[in-house]
């Protein structure tokens, strides 16, 4: 039986008084999926797999990496994606690995109040609203990939979004205010990015139109249109998956594949089990190592 440490914390929510001006005039924003990001990131949770087991269509939630600071000057992007007639193997498959990544990681929960957020005319508050929520604070790390992308041939966590500016731009922020958002802000790794943005496909999805956001309410959802490459990280340590070093794995209709990082002579069985040590940095464009994933794991 895992144990859960739990955590109580004691919010106290501190309220200014600010002039009220929208979005698009402000300073910084805060983005989710744009339509030229070559991924959709979200993190698998107890709560997200009872959602994909009772939904036909289930709606994963963007998450913002922790690293990155919020803002209220404003939204940009889809924090929704609805996958329709989700596949009962990929289900199955997520499932599996979630199990298997919690042996080595265990679950951690806390309990927060919930609150409720209420839009006024010049200020936006939190309200309690007397219940306490069950949350959990180590989710599993996922990222939608369209099913071409070439996993050897570029690299995990980089958007590869050539036109993230006029897309900011069309949800209400002025040029010279937007924002972008670097899962990785090194420099090897937003290089490669730019470099590599003409080559590397936006996720393929439907998105409504793109609007204005005046509120933190989240936009209709964006749906996939196309098969994907689901990788699932044990950790969120976005730099040693970009240089390969960690293993990750890979979730489809036709199974799981185990990647470990390149030139360790293969994957020996039980590996699958609290994966997500450190093993090396590869360099260049070495390819990453794979096997299926079996029961032995």
């Amino acid at each position: 039986m895992l144990q859960h440490p739990i955590r109580y914390y004691l919010i106290t929510v501190v309220v200014a008084s600010l002039l009220w001006q929208p979005p698009s005039i402000g300073n910084a924003n805060n983005n989710f999926f744009l339509p030229g990001d070559a991924f959709f990131y979200t993190v698998l949770t107890e709560d997200a797999l009872a959602e994909i087991k009772k939904s036909n269509s289930p709606i994963f939630r963007y998450q913002r990496p922790e690293h990155l600071r919020s803002f209220f000057c404003g939204y940009a992007g889809f924090e929704q994606l609805q996958v329709k007639d989700m596949s009962p193997d990929i289900k199955k498959n997520l499932a599996v690995v979630y199990r298997t990544i919690r042996e080595g990681h265990p679950l951690q929960i806390e309990l927060v109040p919930e609150v409720k957020v209420v839009e006024g005319d010049l200020e936006t508050t939190e309200v309690k609203t007397g219940k306490i929520l069950r949350r959990e604070i180590n989710g599993i790390s996922m990222f939608f990939y369209n099913a071409d992308f070439d996993a050897d041939r570029y690299r995990l966590a980089l958007k590869y979004n050539e036109t993230w500016v006029e897309e900011v731009v069309a949800f209400g922020h002025r040029q010279e205010h937007v924002r972008f958002d670097f899962f990785l802000p090194q420099e090897e790794a937003v290089m490669s990015c730019w470099r590599d943005a003409k080559q590397v496909k936006p996720l393929n999805v439907i998105a409504p139109p793109i609007k204005v956001r005046r509120s933190s309410n989240p936009l209709p959802p964006i749906t996939l249109n196309g098969k994907v490459r689901i990788f699932v990280l044990p950790s969120n340590d976005f730099l040693s998956h970009y240089h390969r070093s960690k293993f990750i794995y890979e979730v489809t209709e036709a199974g799981i594949q185990l990647y470990g990082p390149p030139g360790i002579g293969g994957i020996g069985k039980g590996m699958g089990r609290g994966i997500g040590r450190d093993i090396g940095a590869s360099k260049g464009n070495d390819k990453w190592t794979r096997r299926p994933f079996g029961k032995d794991d």
